[in-house]
């Protein structure tokens, strides 16, 4: 077994036991300590920002619902479902669009988008 390997199991065993609050996270971090691996900062449980997959393109669609919009209307409609603030809206709401265009459900006229 490659030493990559070995590294990124005992990575991944410490970042479940962190998340599942089993015991033994002092001796998987021992033998990560050994092999002189880095380890990162482990969360519990999933992010409070962490959407459902696909809620970011199903707010863009209930968007669109009502009519064609600017990519910077359907980012407010996402800042105010996602309590986000407009960067993160604007980034998300470009990623759902560029999504649902490459699947042809939407279409982008000039600065508008709408369902097609």
């Amino acid at each position: 077994m490659q030493d990559r390997s070995i590294d990124g199991a005992l990575l991944a065993l410490r970042k479940q036991t962190i998340r599942e609050g089993r015991e033994g996270l002092d001796h998987v971090e021992a033998l990560l300590r050994l092999r002189g691996v880095d380890m990162p900062v482990v969360r519990e449980g999933r992010r409070p920002d962490a959407a459902k997959r696909g809620e970011a393109q199903r707010i863009v669609l209930g968007a669109l619902r009502d009519g064609p919009k600017t990519l910077r209307e359907i980012a407010a409609v996402m800042a105010e479902r996602r309590q986000l603030d407009m960067p993160a809206a604007l980034q998300r709401s470009g990623q759902a669009l560029d999504k649902l265009r490459k699947a042809g459900v939407v279409v982008k006229d000039g600065r508008v988008w709408a369902i097609q």
